[in-house]
């Protein structure tokens, strides 16, 4: 039986793992036996220590996830979230405004990190800002009216977001 298994919520990269317990037939603790994992169609198979915990680390992406363990016909699934720590939005302006594009990065926590260098790439172009002590890198905008796609791009993560300019 697989018990004390609950959703996940975590940051990008965090230390924070999936975890739940194994109970043998004889309803005491199993440890020592195989788990299997399924997440993003992915399987992973751990060992359940001398408590019976058995632990998986979420290194995805951010979003929405869907883990299920198994372990001998039994099957558990909960969801993981996971948070981004490089945090961007779309931008609509109108030209010459004096609009800025924004980014703010965060730690494993959610906590912001002031001194980061972050990358924009516009059309091709990089540029390089670094965070203030709200964790905040803003570029301003000075593009002809069109759409265009900047990618941010920070601590092994990269995040696309569309600039509409009117």
């Amino acid at each position: 039986m697989l018990v004390d298994n609950s959703d996940l919520v975590k940051y990008y990269l965090n230390e924070s793992k999936y975890t739940l317990k194994v109970i043998g037939k004889d309803g005491k603790v199993a440890a020592g036996q195989e788990v299997s994992f399924n997440i993003n169609g992915v399987f992973y198979h751990r060992v359940s220590d001398e408590n019976g915990i058995v632990s998986l680390s979420i290194k995805l992406r951010p979003g929405d996830y869907i883990v299920t363990a198994e372990y001998e016909g039994c099957r558990v699934s909960n969801n993981v979230k996971v948070l981004p720590t490089l945090v961007t939005k779309d931008l609509v302006m109108k030209y010459m405004d004096g609009s800025s594009f924004t980014a703010q990065t965060l730690d494993g926590q959610g906590n912001p990190l002031a001194n980061q260098k972050i990358s924009f790439n516009v059309n091709g172009v990089f540029y390089h800002r670094t965070t203030d002590e709200n964790g905040m890198a803003s570029l301003n905008i000075r593009l002809n009216p069109g759409k265009y796609i900047i990618t941010s791009i920070w601590n092994e993560y990269q995040i696309g977001n569309n600039i509409t300019i009117a």
